[in-house]
């Protein structure tokens, strides 16, 4: 892939963007109302699709999920218990508070994007500060070095898993 000789085909991408878990992101997908090409970039962004991952800050799984979150998701979703390292729940609680994110930032699914790893009441914050800009001019204003970066990733993994398996152009996604 960095060989500068060569070009870039679709066959590498489909190496570098591939879709393990695919009928737990489908289950998901259909339950909480999220594209699948979505959860598959942040699932890529997020774990690399590693279910077993903790993060330095205490995320779990594949879609990275911290207690507090997961804990009220399942409150909300009448579950007693579960396990963070199962993939069908941990997709499942991803879905479901990336639709939730999605619903109270207006239906923008970019914004609930940086708010699954910056927090709602930032991204809130920087909207009011932004002053109406571009969505793409956005998220070069936003603060946090990781957020910013992290915001590039998910959104350039989601518009090629779009592109590769969905049929969708990077304006569609």
């Amino acid at each position: 892939v960095r060989r500068t000789d060569a070009p870039l085909t679709r066959e590498m991408l489909y190496l570098l963007y591939p879709r393990p878990y695919l009928q737990e992101v489908k289950n998901a997908s259909t339950a909480f109302g999220v594209n699948e090409y979505v959860l598959f970039g942040l699932i890529r962004t997020e774990s690399y699709f590693d279910k077993t991952i903790a993060s330095r800050v205490g995320a779990t799984g594949l879609a990275q999920l911290m207690d507090d979150t997961a804990k009220d998701i399942a409150k909300k979703l009448k579950i007693t218990e579960y396990d963070l390292k199962d993939a069908q729940t941990n997709v499942n609680f991803g879905a479901y508070y990336l639709n939730n994110l999605t619903e109270r930032l207006n239906n923008s699914i970019i914004m609930a994007l940086f708010a699954y790893n910056g927090g709602i009441t930032r991204v809130r914050r920087w909207q009011r500060a932004s002053e109406n800009l571009p969505i793409d001019l956005f998220l070069e204003t936003i603060p946090f070095n990781e957020t910013r970066d992290y915001g590039r990733k998910v959104l350039s993994a989601t518009s090629l898993y779009g592109y590769l398996y969905y049929n969708k152009t990077v304006r569609q996604v």
